[in-house]
């Protein structure tokens, strides 16, 4: 009876050229890995370009994978790798358009908020949760790199502390403290954003 192959048997089948072995790996974790990104960019567009060059680069790398670190670490060590990669050229190029600023075009006079209001209430107004849920994201988003990615791989992602530790070479224990100050920091970010609520 032949058993399913193990993930870092279906990476050496990467690394020998098999496809097969590559659609079987993304098959096992494209979905985790593109929920990660997605916590960690709060964008479905970036996090769907970042899942996709996260397994590229396990493709082209997959001839280099050494055994000793299991294949899930390697896999988000990646992504993780990915998304902060574009977190920060996102960062670099964040251009910001006034909604009142006046827009080239047809009815150029007119602005921005004028042209896109279709004289409904916005989802927004629809859902305050939705503006709760992006105020959340937004505060996650805010906290430093060496305490959002513990955050989001463990407390949100529910991956261990241990794995957690293996891709950031570090100990279990100073995954613990960053967890606990990330918590903290937006225990107090979001306190009066929820006493509001």
């Amino acid at each position: 009876m032949d058993s399913e192959p193990k993930d870092d048997e279906l990476i050496a089948g990467i690394g020998r050229g098999e496809e097969s072995a590559l659609v079987e790996l993304m098959r096992r974790h494209k979905e985790a890995v593109f929920r990660f990104s997605y916590r960690y960019l709060n964008n479905e567009a970036d996090s769907a370009e970042a899942t996709e060059e996260t397994f590229f680069k396990v493709y082209q790398n997959a001839d280099r994978f050494k055994p000793k670190a299991a294949p899930k670490t390697w896999i988000f060590t990646i992504a993780r790798n990915v998304a902060r990669d574009r977190l920060r050229r996102n960062q670099r190029h964040r251009k910001t358009l006034a909604l009142d600023a006046q827009v080239d075009g047809e009815d150029s006079a007119l602005p921005l908020t004028e042209k896109t209001d279709s004289g409904e209430r916005s989802p927004s107004e629809h859902l305050q949760s939705n503006d709760d849920l992006k105020r959340i994201r937004k505060e996650v988003s805010s906290l430093p790199e060496k305490l959002r990615f513990p955050f989001v791989f463990c407390t949100l992602e529910g991956n261990s502390y241990d794995e957690c530790a293996e891709i950031l070479r570090t100990s279990r224990k100073t995954v613990e403290t960053r967890i606990y100050r990330a918590r903290q920091a937006l225990k107090r970010q979001l306190s009066p954003f929820l006493e509001k609520s």
